[in-house]
């Protein structure tokens, strides 16, 4: 059933699928979040995007978004390196710093944690933004790959996990990641969105990237 807009906290929800920023006007993510709260909208999900993307030609419909920010947030250290008290990434473009609390996750190695857009917010704290939200509703998914390569996916973010397998295999994603630490949204599908691009989850961007956005509709 459709959520209608009752208070500030509410967003315009629903099972469509919205352009909201054509790729060629592309806004870095921090942009797109900042338009989305003006506009109470969502932004579509990493796990929403493979779906069109992997699962149906729906991509062909709204193939101007491609490539696009999802509101699928990650953060990562770089591989075999035990996660303090928090994640600190620095854009390289434009000195930004992003810190992602890591609360549980402290301690482990190979972990990524993530959060869904509209369940967290980027809150500023002197000139770093920090990743706000509930230890409840942040996923720390464990053996996150150390390289880049196919890997099958969890079901509830579509985060390529475990051990590499064939890219013939349906369910295989072709994961990119960073070399070091990492705080920043899922990107989706570049360069020509043949089989390879769409199925690509990138996880190495920077979040000053100037890319596509799409936003939950009714």
């Amino acid at each position: 059933m459709q959520n209608k807009k009752q208070s500030p906290k509410e967003r315009i929800r629903g099972p469509k699928i919205e352009v909201f920023r054509k790729y060629k006007e592309g806004v870095s993510f921090l942009k797109a979040l900042k338009l989305a709260e003006e506009a109470k909208m969502v932004l579509v999900s990493n796990i929403r995007h493979d779906k069109i993307l992997t699962g149906s030609d729906e991509w062909k419909s709204m193939e101007d978004v491609y490539a696009c920010h999802t509101g699928t947030i990650t953060g990562y250290e770089e591989k075999n390196k035990e996660l303090g008290k928090e994640i600190v990434y620095t854009d390289p473009k434009t000195k930004q710093r992003y810190i992602f609390p890591t609360g549980d996750a402290e301690g482990s190695k190979n972990v990524i944690l993530v959060a869904e857009h509209p369940d967290y917010e980027l809150v500023k704290d002197g000139k770093d933004l920090i990743v706000k939200a509930s230890i409840s509703i942040i996923d720390i998914l464990e053996n996150f790959p150390v390289s880049d390569g196919w890997y099958k996916t969890d079901e509830k973010h579509g985060i390529p996990l475990g051990k590499e397998v064939s890219s013939d295999n349906r369910d295989a994603r072709n994961l990119w990641r960073a070399e070091g630490a990492r705080v920043g949204s899922v990107v989706r599908g570049y360069y020509f969105l043949d089989y390879k691009d769409r199925h690509g989850v990138f996880l190495k961007d920077v979040p000053s990237d100037g890319l596509g956005v799409a936003v939950e509709a009714p």
